[in-house]
């Protein structure tokens, strides 16, 4: 027989798992927004307006949000904690799968990059069949993010404030006289890739060689992504074909 007082209370699992629903919504909605008022977030997330509230003020005293003077809400400081947790990681088996169908059918060197201390850092490459190859790309390759397709792909996902602080203390070094060197001209590159959703190295970062790269998004958040690299002359000549694989690929990816 059970002590007085010491039953234990049912768990209301269902109730539980909703709510974490819910909460994971109201994430997603705001990662995938420049911020949202209370109302904004329930209703792209569904949620009754009671019940949103709530739900992202517990998520807000737990730092996973934060709100500015317009009161929107938008991810919070423990939300980077998360990012970095999870790009630590190696590649899944899914990436690599994809990186290795992106060369099988581009004939291209292929590779998966991601944000190592902060660094974007290719971090598993797989070489085309192609008989003319731009040579060995491996986890060793990174930084001068400003002049490379994956970097410019990473650094366009970046909030605003984190990319100030990338520029303020980057050196924008000119690598080859295609380099995009100067504040004014990368910004408005990165705006554009934004836009677009992918973003080309046209003999910036190695003399002959040519990029295109695509982010690989979950939940709305730029976790790495997939570049194809090669020799100029012939990455021209085939420039949009190339970007509609990368492009698939990455979103097969995400």
């Amino acid at each position: 027989m059970r002590a007085a007082g010491l039953e234990a209370a049912p768990v209301p699992h269902h109730e539980t798992v909703r709510s974490v629903v819910k909460a994971t919504r109201l994430l997603v909605c705001i990662a995938d927004s420049d911020g949202l008022t209370a109302m904004q977030a329930a209703a792209a997330a569904g949620i009754p307006m009671g019940t949103a509230y709530h739900l992202l003020n517990t998520l807000l005293a737990e730092g996973m949000l934060s709100r500015d003077s317009a009161r929107r809400y938008q991810l919070g400081p423990k939300i980077a904690a998360l990012a970095v947790a999870f790009s630590s990681r190696g590649p899944s088996e899914k990436l690599l799968l994809a990186v290795r169908k992106l060369a099988e059918t581009t004939g291209e060197t292929a590779y998966v990059s991601a944000w190592r201390e902060g660094q974007v850092a290719a971090l598993a490459a797989i070489e085309g069949s192609s008989a003319v190859r731009v040579g060995r790309i491996h986890a060793e390759l990174r930084g001068h993010e400003h002049a490379r397709a994956s970097g410019k792909v990473m650094l366009a996902q970046l909030a605003p404030e984190a990319l100030d602080g990338y520029i303020a203390t980057h050196s924008l070094a000119a690598l080859t006289p295609a380099t995009v060197a100067d504040e004014r001209s990368l910004r408005l590159q990165l705006e554009s890739v934004r836009r677009l959703g992918y973003a080309f190295d046209e003999a910036e970062f190695t003399p002959g060689v040519g990029c295109v790269s695509a982010p690989i998004l979950e939940g709305g958040i730029c976790v790495g992504c997939l570049t194809i690299s090669a020799p100029l002359e012939r990455f021209l000549g085939n420039r949009d074909a190339l970007a509609r694989a990368v492009i698939e690929a990455a979103r097969a990816a995400s």
